[in-house]
């Protein structure tokens, strides 16, 4: 509750301002000075809730922010970038993977929507997985196209820093992924272990 608490700024706002305005209702109407005080307190705590709200990142906002700074890094071709979102220890697919893109000049890399982010864990170090639809749009070689996928990316938040500094405390990293079709999403269970079946390693 209070990680959605954290990510919706508009909740405290929403509950301050009906409280601040119900306290003003009774002030005016009543005359009672207390109901003012009340009011006036109502605002302070409301503002100050606002603040920690747009202050605090909770970690899906983090891993949400990641996932779109990604795409960028993407779309833009700095692969250079790319590899600083890659952790240490990540599985040998995703090091494939990581040495095929770099060989694609991608135009576009759009994020359609994110349908989960899950954290696992309450001490570092945390893992996560980020479930999303994305459109690819590259060329390689002589040839180009347009790929819509569904993909999964596991991610681990480092517990301290690496001993050659490639580390930052707290920072999330991409451990592994997998990719289904684009319908994955919306497939009952009996679909996704269809599709499961085909993509085993």
């Amino acid at each position: 509750m209070m990680q959605f608490f954290f990510e919706a700024p508009w909740i405290p706002g929403i509950i301050g301002a009906v409280i601040t305005g119900a306290l003003f209702f009774a002030w005016i109407q009543s005359g009672v000075s207390a109901f003012g005080k009340a009011a006036i307190g109502a605002v302070v705590v409301t503002i100050g809730l606002i603040l920690i709200n747009v202050l605090v990142k909770t970690d899906k906002e983090e891993l949400s922010e990641l996932m779109q700074s990604l795409a960028r890094d993407l779309q833009g071709n700095r692969f250079d970038e790319v590899r600083k979102k890659i952790h240490p220890d990540a599985t040998m697919e995703l090091r494939n993977l990581q040495s095929r893109i770099e060989g694609v000049e991608f135009q576009t890399v759009l994020i359609k929507k994110i349908h989960g982010i899950e954290v696992v864990g309450t001490r570092e170090p945390k893992s996560a997985n980020v479930r999303m639809n994305v459109i690819v749009e590259g060329r390689q070689g002589g040839s180009s196209g347009t790929v819509p996928r569904w993909v999964r990316i596991f991610l681990e938040q480092s517990k301290s820093e690496g001993a050659k500094g490639d580390l930052s405390k707290g920072e999330w990293r991409i451990v592994d992924y997998e990719h289904r079709d684009p319908q994955y999403e919306m497939l009952n269970q009996q679909g996704r272990d269809r599709l499961d079946s085909m993509y085993r390693r």
